[in-house]
């Protein structure tokens, strides 16, 4: 399982979840620096961690459509590979994140208003440059396309696969910044019954070392974690054996 560190980005610094509630995000204060400037942040993490990837959450793309490009260059210019969560529902959003440097475009149900586009997206891009990110708000589908409300998850990660991604990342934002356990680790494990052969990542709420082995334990390919590391409730020692592979 591969540790992925987080950064929730708005107007060009780096914020701190609470709770998914993103208007009570404030700049990022923790152990690793005394700066909220996103690519120091990453610089930090990198230092401290020797983390080889990294999660954006660009959340004034994913309000209001308007992407801090420049902050999210610049971060790709530190060498970190990138997942950047910025909102993307077209091919064009696509591609200009992917000429910035970015690796991977998350692809959100949050987001995307015509998930019929998805087949077409997953053609035209190499698979591996997109993921899929199912996201849920205190257990329920959180999906924007109207065609798909009241639908389950495992719905949506049917169709999803179907569509040619093979990267999912599952996410309950309710549990964002909370510390207080992953709730998605059910889903994760039906979803891995569903298709072995799919990558799963998932977070929100990682609190401990045993709340990380739990994820292992459930067959996620990918935490995601962010105020545990900057918190200094789980260190480079915690995590050892899962920065090195």
């Amino acid at each position: 399982m591969q540790i992925i560190p987080v950064i929730d980005i708005r107007n060009g610094i780096a914020v701190r979840a609470v709770a998914g509630q993103r208007s009570r995000y404030g700049p990022l204060q923790g152990r690793l620096t005394n700066t909220a400037e996103p690519a120091e942040v990453l610089t930090a993490l990198r230092r401290y961690f020797g983390f080889s990837l990294c999660y954006i959450a660009d959340l004034d793309a994913i309000e209001r459509q308007q992407i801090n490009r420049c902050t999210i260059a610049e971060m790709a210019c530190t060498g970190v590979p990138l997942i950047v969560d910025a909102g993307a529902t077209t091919v064009e959003q696509i591609e200009a994140l992917l000429e910035i440097g970015v690796r991977q475009v998350v692809l959100s149900s949050e987001s995307m208003h015509d998930l019929t586009q998805l087949a077409a997206m997953a053609k035209r891009f190499d698979p591996v440059s997109l993921i899929f990110s199912i996201d849920l708000r205190h257990g329920e589908l959180l999906v924007r396309d109207p065609g798909w409300h009241g639908n389950s998850p495992l719905d949506l990660v049917r169709y999803v696969i179907a569509c040619g991604i093979r990267e999912l990342i599952v996410l309950d934002l309710a549990a964002v910044g909370t510390g207080l356990g992953i709730p998605t680790l059910q889903w994760c494990q039906d979803i891995r019954r569903l298709s072995p052969d799919v990558r799963i990542i998932s977070g929100g709420g990682v609190d401990s070392v045993s709340c990380v082995a739990g994820a292992a334990r459930a067959g996620l390919d990918g935490l995601l974690i962010a105020s545990a590391l900057h918190d200094g409730r789980l260190t480079s020692d915690d995590l050892a054996a899962y920065l090195s592979r």
